[in-house]
C-alpha cells in the first residue's frame, strides 16, 4: 500500500503576494479521491532542500494538530506527542530508511541535500510505503 501526497504549486502573484509560491499537500491513500490537508507558502525562484520541505510539511502537521486534530495520516508517527525537532528527525531518518520517498516532477529525489527549485508547475509527490498485514 501507499500513501501518496501530492503538492500543487501555484503562483500567487495574481492574488497580490508577489515572489511567493504556495504549495497545497493533498493526501491520497490507495484509490481515493486526494484531498488536500497542508498549505504551504515559498519563495518564488529560492532553492528549497528536501530537509527542508520534509521539515516544514512535519512543523505544519504538527501545529495542525495541536489545534484540530483529524483522521488525515502524518508523515511521522510516534507513540506519544513528540517535541518539534524529534519529530523533525524521525521524518528525516524515516526518508533515510525508505519509509517514504519523494517525487519531484516524476523524478525521485534521493539526497536530503538535493535543492528544489519550485516553480508554479513543479509537482511533488510523497510516497509513503506502508507494510501489508498477513491474516
Amino acid at each position: 500500500m501507499a500513501i501518496t501526497v501530492s503538492i500543487v504549486s501555484r503562483n500567487t502573484a495574481e492574488a497580490g503576494m508577489h515572489g511567493v509560491i504556495e504549495i497545497v499537500i493533498k493526501d491520497q491513500v490507495m484509490a481515493r479521491a486526494p484531498e488536500p490537508s497542508i498549505l504551504l507558502t515559498w519563495r518564488d525562484g529560492v532553492p528549497l532542500r528536501l530537509s527542508d520541505l520534509i521539515r516544514e510539511r512535519v512543523l505544519l502537521e504538527m501545529e495542525r494538530a495541536a489545534d484540530a486534530p483529524s483522521a488525515s495520516r502524518p508523515l511521522v508517527t510516534v507513540a506519544a506527542p513528540p517535541a518539534r525537532e524529534q519529530a523533525v528527525a524521525a521524518a528525516l531518518e524515516g526518508f533515510r530508511r525508505n519509509a517514504f520517498f519523494v517525487t519531484v516532477d516524476d523524478r525521485q529525489v534521493t539526497d536530503l541535500d538535493a535543492e528544489i527549485l519550485l516553480r508554479p508547475e513543479t509537482e511533488i509527490t510523497f510516497i509513503r510505503l506502508v507494510p501489508l498485514r498477513s491474516g
